[in-house]
């Protein structure tokens, strides 16, 4: 027997009355081309959907400039990441099998060595170390001015992070858009909320009609109409592309900011946190910012390349948010990673397909409808 959204796609295939005409009908019509609506929109298709993707990069999007660091231990408070077992194993396997389908390495494996700031710092991570719950997260420490023949700043000793992977996000999604566009189910065009029309059997965009749209446009969500209710804090960050002495490929510098050394030999650094300023694009206190930062724990010299500006679409209580709109069930949501996009992605978009499809029970973790009037139950 079909299910309900299977036979609103058999009933509106000939096209939508009115003044619209519809040449194409799709299960699903993803608006948004980051990796969040990429990894989702190409799940739905392998679990049997149809599905057109819609969108075009806009600035300050969070994909081209993220690192895509999986880090399991993060902050000041070195706490484990939110389900970081699975949601990291699983990650590191997909991209890994992801890779090898087009033949390229996309996962990166190694640890973070971290310079702490102060004693007490150094005191956490040996609390942490004798928890079984954090030590297969914790390597080997080192004392004081181990590494001062690399020229590093290390007062106070080292420590590693272990479990660490970086992936090329924006050539991920990249990858995906190319695959469907040469399936002639991508729009590289901006979609605008009131360009929409709603039916009662789904939504109408220019020619296209699906059953469901769901919403994947990162920051852009805060002019989203449908989700206003929704209680996001996004914040805007900066990166930057450095040339200077290769430090090393198989793991990454870290004090307050961070230094990864590609396999190409190039820098990158980061990344700053502003919740305020969302408006502003790349500045120069940014740069400065991480610069100074970098240079409390390496002596090198570097130059700025390139520098980058995203806002990471996070929620007030910095989980992932999604699920079908309360009182429009033809409106979805997949939004909120934040800075754990990489980690997160993978599973989740596989468990939002099977929702969305076979209307299997929405994680209560992450379903939008945890929130009511935009504050938390």
């Amino acid at each position: 027997m079909a299910t309900s959204w299977q036979s609103a796609c058999e009933d509106c295939r000939q096209g939508y009355g009115g003044s619209l005409k519809v040449n194409n009908h799709f299960d699903f019509m993803i608006a948004g081309q980051g990796l969040a609506g990429c990894l989702l929109a190409r799940r739905l298709r392998q679990d049997g959907a149809s599905c057109v993707l819609v969108g075009k990069s806009i600035p300050k999007a969070a994909t081209p400039v993220a690192a895509g660091i999986m880090n399991p231990i993060t902050g000041k408070r070195l706490a484990k990441s939110w389900r970081t077992e699975p949601y990291l194993a699983e990650a590191k396997n997909f991209y890994r099998v992801m890779g090898k389908e087009w033949g390229e390495t996309l996962l990166h494996e190694g640890h973070i060595l971290r310079f702490p700031r102060n004693e007490k710092e150094i005191a956490l991570f040996r609390k942490r170390k004798a928890d079984p719950l954090y030590n297969p997260f914790l390597g080997a420490e080192s004392p004081p001015c181990h590494w001062t023949a690399k020229g590093w700043t290390d007062k106070f000793g080292s420590y590693e992070i272990r479990g660490v992977s970086w992936v090329d996000l924006e050539k991920v999604a990249s990858t995906i858009r190319r695959e469907f566009q040469e399936q002639n189910i991508f729009r590289e065009e901006y979609l605008e909320h009131k360009d929409l029309e709603m039916a009662d059997d789904g939504i109408v965009w220019k020619d296209l009609h699906a059953t469901c749209i769901v919403f994947c446009e990162g920051a852009k969500v805060l002019e989203n109409p449908w989700f206003q209710f929704l209680p996001f804090g996004p914040s805007r960050g900066e990166t930057l592309d450095l040339q200077g002495t290769k430090e090393t490929t198989d793991f990454i510098l870290q004090s307050r900011y961070w230094l990864l050394a590609t396999e190409d030999g190039s820098l990158r650094a980061g990344s700053t946190y502003d919740h305020d300023g969302l408006e502003a694009g790349a500045t120069s206190m940014g740069q400065q910012e991480i610069l100074d930062g970098l240079a409390g724990f390496l002596s090198n010299d570097f130059s700025v390349i390139a520098q980058r500006c995203g806002i990471r679409p996070s929620t007030r209580d910095r989980l992932p948010v999604m699920g079908r709109h309360p009182k429009h069930p033809q409106i979805a949501l997949f939004n909120g990673f934040g800075s754990k996009g990489a980690t997160w992605a993978p599973s989740l978009a596989k468990h939002f397909a099977s929702h969305l499809i076979e209307r299997n029970e929405l994680d209560q973790e992450v379903d939008l409808l945890r929130f009511n009037e935009g504050k938390p139950r």
